[in-house]
């Protein structure tokens, strides 16, 4: 079972990518061990995640699909072992804000982790292998919170050493990834039909210089030849990027000239926009409300948010509804229900309700990303997968993008910036509330004509 192996190493390595037990404190260690301020860390170092990952996203995707997905995924690990070591050793802004880059890139080089087995594996098996893939990240999440808050709680490991744990365990993903088989053909550049007109096989072209050889051609004549290889070699790469652009614009345009794609993929864009911001700053919202001498519980608090987070994805994946017709509805509620919790959470001091608050709104969250990523997946070509989920993600890194500008010129602190976050998912509602009525009565009006020619 080739498969079997191929899921059992891809696992492991995303198991330990997620381990990263540093995280349910990094803002703690920024700024009680780092001594950066507040609002260094606020404007200066985390905007600069988001910047790197937007810069290189789209750029990896297309590299990705060149170079046949594992080198990208080697880069994955390396860009994440690069990015922690960063943070051990210096401890100036310019070096996080460097730091930050990489785990952009880290974060960025992820897709190559997601959309290998499109590449790799017999369709039969993308459902299996996607549902191993992310179950083992989140896995590795829920871990490295219940590690992180046991190691502090009990104070076998301080913030600083966090970070050794964290590089030990990409270092073990990025060795892992050595092993995975490398791919032969790829989505878009590399069909294995590529090679299969006009003699661009490299072998053919070996074989006919060989031929030349035994036939005594003279030595004048293989410069001519090496030149003849090289022009075929050129229009095999040209030929290469025609047709992989050729197929990446039918695939966007099968997508994005579906309603219902359209639909749920902004959902999915402009949902992920605000969960990533509330999961990059929350941090800093969360310190703002600990009191000096309080033991903080921020480790338990993401092992509590991935594990229930699991199990509401998988609930969502057995319930049968008409999300066509309940779908505007449910994005509705949910972004309301959303940009209250933000909304409070701006204005209250009370660590236990920003927790807790935390934890429903990642819920909410995953739960209904979930919908759409298979609402969509419904409805598009299955090797557009990774092209799709690549879009999604620009968009919604570009949405950040723009809100993180405004913030930085306005020099807004975390509870002013918790507002614009609560004002933005509330504007979402709107817009889906809008598009939930005009679903009812395209709807109602399709039952009364059924209900009159019947």
């Amino acid at each position: 079972m080739h498969w079997i192996k191929i899921s059992c190493i891809l696992c492991m390595f995303g198991c330990f990518k997620d381990f990263r037990p540093i995280e349910p404190f990094i803002t703690d260690y920024f700024i009680g061990y780092k001594n950066f301020t507040a609002s260094e860390v606020n404007h200066d170092i985390y905007p600069i995640i988001t910047y790197s990952y937007l810069s290189t996203l789209v750029f990896v995707f297309l590299i990705t699909d060149f170079v046949r997905y594992k080198p990208i995924i080697i880069l994955c690990g390396l860009s994440g072992i690069i990015a922690f070591l960063l943070l051990i050793l210096e401890e100036n802004v310019l070096v996080m804000q460097i730091a930050e880059l990489f785990f952009g890139l880290f974060l960025s080089t992820k897709v190559a982790y997601y959309t290998y087995i499109y590449a790799k594996v017999d369709k039969q098996h993308y459902q299996e292998l996607t549902s191993h893939t992310k179950a083992a990240s989140l896995f590795g999440h829920s871990v490295s919170g219940i590690v992180a808050q046991l190691t502090a709680s009990f104070e076998l490991l301080n913030y600083y050493q966090l970070n050794y744990l964290t590089v030990l365990a990409i270092t073990v993903a990025t060795i892992w990834s050595l092993f995975l088989p490398p791919v032969d053909r790829s989505i878009y550049f590399h069909h294995v039909d590529n090679f299969s007109n006009d003699n661009e096989n490299p072998a053919t072209l070996i074989q006919e210089m060989k031929e030349m050889i035994n036939q005594s051609q003279p030595s004048s004549d293989l410069p001519e030849l090496c030149d003849n290889k090289n022009s075929k070699t050129k229009r095999s790469i040209l030929s290469k990027i025609k047709n992989a652009y050729k197929l990446l614009w039918k695939h966007f345009l099968q997508a994005y000239t579906n309603y219902h794609v359209i639909k749920w993929s902004a959902w999915w864009a402009l949902s992920t926009c605000g969960y990533v911001l509330v999961e990059i700053y929350s941090q800093l919202l969360w310190q703002t409300a600990v009191k000096t001498g309080d033991k903080i519980y921020n480790g338990a608090v993401d092992f509590a948010y991935a594990i229930i987070g699991a199990m509401s994805v998988f609930a969502v994946g057995k319930i049968r509804l008409n999300w066509i017709l309940v779908g505007d509805i449910m994005c509705s509620v949910f972004a309301f229900l959303g940009g209250a919790i933000l909304l409070a959470s701006s204005y209250i001091y009370n660590i236990w309700f920003l927790y807790i608050g935390y934890v429903v709104f990642g819920i909410i969250y995953h739960t209904m990303v979930t919908v759409a990523s298979f609402e969509v997946a419904k409805r598009i070509s299955q090797d557009s997968h990774g092209l799709i989920f690549g879009v999604n993600m620009f968009l919604a890194l570009l949405m950040q993008s723009l809100i993180l500008v405004i913030v930085n010129m306005l020099m807004l602190d975390i509870r002013q910036q918790y507002c614009i976050y609560s004002g933005y998912h509330l504007v979402l509602g709107v817009i889906y509330i809008v598009l939930a009525v005009i679903t009812i009565k395209k709807h109602r009006r399709n039952t009364t004509q059924i209900r009159w020619t019947s």
